[in-house]
């Protein structure tokens, strides 16, 4: 295939993922809560489907150079279609990212250029890009085309369940506001998570550290829309820990992020709910998702298949 028929033959390797139901019952209420299984993406994440979209209405050609800030998964997707279209890609990451999102970044070619922070990533990445020749910097933390590319989800979420509200944490917020803006234009509800460590969504600043990879980045991002979240629920690392841990022994292959967006959705106020798997728990063997963590709270979740 030549550089063109690549680029459009990647639109059938992303998109289209499976829903599944589980059951959950807390404090004798039970729950439907119907979960994207967005790890069947191509480099399994729901990043891909954002990096496609941007990729493809941006001026992207043979010779471009694709020049990212990421937490982990996004710099995981633009490495592996990179990599399938051979094309140069430049990651910026803060250091203190699993060693698996590391590794798989490296491992599709890309250059992984490590930071002490967000913020020295976002200087870096922007002074890389101006200094240089054909790149394309994606800038997904404002990009339109992340959020447009993530109402595909909640059309496919719709077209497959009835429910009352949809729950997301937000990193870019792409996920959020684009499945969230078509939840709200058909009646639906929207709940943000927000992790209790750091508490950015809350408070409008972070007040520290947390260790719910991809969420909550430091920064309110441009993309987050406020007037269709319609309330805001924290969880703590340990909690998110605890709630994945308890979706793997299922079989799930659910990441700290999920069993954050899984827990949020038992802890609302609505019966049926729909929620992100964002990616599977391969990038977390490294963390506390490893070890064995419990918590009072989630030992009192049952859930079943």
């Amino acid at each position: 295939m030549n550089f063109n028929e690549k680029f459009n033959y990647l639109s059938k390797l992303i998109g289209k993922t499976p829903i599944i139901k589980i059951i959950a019952n807390y404090k004798e209420k039970t729950k439907e809560i119907f979960a994207k299984c967005e790890w069947y993406n191509l480099s399994g994440s729901v990043k891909d489907r954002a990096a496609l979209n941007m990729l493809k209405n941006s001026n992207l050609t043979k010779d471009s150079e694709i020049v990212e800030v990421t937490s982990g998964n996004m710099g995981i997707s633009l490495a592996c279609i990179g990599a399938f279209l051979n094309l140069k890609v430049s990651i910026f990451m803060p250091q203190t990212m699993s060693d698996e999102r590391k590794k798989l970044i490296k491992l599709y070619g890309a250059n992984l250029n490590l930071c002490k922070d967000f913020s020295e990533c976002f200087e870096l990445a922007k002074k890389y890009s101006e200094e240089n020749k054909n790149v394309i910097y994606t800038k997904q933390f404002e990009n339109i085309y992340n959020k447009e590319a993530q109402k595909e989800i909640g059309k496919e979420i719709l077209s497959t369940c009835n429910i009352d509200a949809f729950v997301s944490g937000v990193g870019t917020s792409g996920t959020l506001s684009g499945v969230g803006s078509v939840m709200k234009e058909n009646g639906k509800k929207v709940i943000a998570i927000d992790p209790s460590a750091s508490s950015l969504l809350t408070l409008g600043y972070s007040k520290g550290n947390h260790k719910i990879q991809g969420l909550s980045d430091g920064v309110i991002p441009k993309l987050y829309e406020p007037n269709i979240v319609d309330d805001i629920i924290p969880i703590s690392d340990e909690d998110a820990i605890a709630m994945a841990q308890k979706l793997n022994s299922l079989g799930l292959s659910c990441g700290i992020s999920g069993g954050a967006n899984f827990l949020g959705s038992i802890l609302c106020s609505y019966d049926k709910v729909a929620t992100i798997f964002p990616d599977d728990n391969k990038k977390y063997l490294s963390t506390d998702l490893s070890k064995k963590i419990t918590t009072s709270l989630v030992n009192e979740i049952n859930i079943k298949i």
